[in-house]
């Protein structure tokens, strides 16, 4: 990252919260691309929610050339007795490069009737629910993107490192100390031993194993320990420990980039057997499974936070650091209908996601 000429002022983030509107996986991102590509006043921004993996509230998609039709469908035995109902709970979405033979259990998948979509950004492939907390932030060329004032070269390794030490490890580290202080002023301080605190910004490039935050359990005099091991970016993965509860991907245009995360805050474990095993894969992985690979946000957070939280704490993280502006989903529908008549002909015409047939 290199400093801009001036950090006095903050910059400007637009701030859009999409929690609550019922929007699906779809919708947000055909939003995101929209913003990244026509925005009229190319501004910076930060999107967060969750969202229906299915059910769409802004775009039809019956007519679509995929043949996917966002309908219910069933298969029936030889007396009519209903045998298995389209899986809706999740949807997989691959990146705009991704082999879907070799990343999806097609079979699997064809006969639950998930919904797969490919996204307009790069990375790899993930199974999305309404647990899924969605990040994404959006950068342009010379927009200082730090408290330094420093900018953001538009390649990948640069705006993962950026996310991490500017946005998501400042957010769960100051997570961690709300769950700490909560645990002193309810008197549940485990007696006797030390509580160790992330220190510094806790991650980077190297992928070590940092240090716990030790949380004594509900029972105080329970010996056992829960621990909330150290956020950090590992590879291309941010992980807790050597367990991966996001991945990341990028978009990157002549104007700047669009980073995008879905964080894991809870999720079903069936729904990710519909993923094989990538050939590729990091090397920390090994031939873990996804069971093993994977970890829910809920599992260490859950019993003292909400999702909520985790959305609170990156917000309040953006605004040290940016002069966060408000927006509203109506005022980025505007920006649809004056640049192409609408969210649908956007989508109908230009938008790169698109829903993906299974043959």
């Amino acid at each position: 990252m290199r400093a801009a000429s001036s950090a006095a002022a903050k910059h400007p983030l637009t701030w859009l919260d999409l929690r609550g509107l019922g929007l699906s996986a779809l919708e947000r991102l055909s939003l995101e691309e929209l913003l990244l590509r026509h925005d009229p006043l190319k501004r910076c921004w930060g999107i967060v929610g969750c969202h229906e993996p299915v059910e769409n509230r802004l775009l039809d998609v019956t007519s679509s050339t995929t043949g996917w039709a966002a309908k219910r469908s069933a298969n029936h035995d030889v007396y009519g007795h209903e045998v298995c109902e389209s899986n809706r709970s999740c949807a997989i979405v691959l990146g705009i490069g991704g082999k879907m033979e070799s990343l999806v259990n097609t079979d699997a998948a064809k006969r639950d009737g998930v919904l797969i979509l490919r996204r307009f950004s790069g990375g790899g492939t993930v199974v999305v629910d309404h647990n899924s907390l969605w990040t994404t932030f959006i950068g342009r060329n010379d927009a200082p993107m730090s408290s330094g004032g420093t900018t953001v070269k538009p390649f990948p390794r640069e705006i993962m490192a950026w996310s991490a030490d500017t946005i998501f490890g400042p957010a769960f580290f100051s997570w961690n100390e709300q769950i700490m202080q909560s645990k002193k002023q309810n008197g549940q301080k485990k007696r006797g031993k030390q509580t160790l605190v992330f220190q510094g910004k806790s991650c980077g490039l190297s992928g070590g194993v940092g240090e716990s935050l030790v949380l004594p359990q509900q029972d105080s005099n329970s010996p056992n320990e829960q621990t909330i091991p150290e956020f950090q970016l590992k590879e291309n993965d941010y992980v807790l420990g050597e367990r991966k509860m996001g991945g990341n991907a990028q978009s990157i245009v002549s104007s700047g980039f669009l980073h995008h995360t879905s964080f894991l805050w809870d999720y079903d474990n069936a729904n990710m057997e519909y993923l094989t095993l990538p050939q590729k894969r990091p090397d920390y992985r090994g031939d873990r499974s996804h069971d093993d690979f994977l970890v829910k946000l809920k599992d260490p957070y859950g019993r003292e936070s909400t999702k909520n939280v985790f959305f609170d704490h990156v917000k309040a993280v953006s605004e040290q650091i940016y002069e966060l502006q408000d927006s509203s989903l109506n005022e980025v529908l505007q920006i649809a209908d004056e640049e192409f008549g609408s969210l649908q002909d956007w989508y109908d015409g230009k938008c790169r996601t698109r829903i993906e047939q299974l043959r």
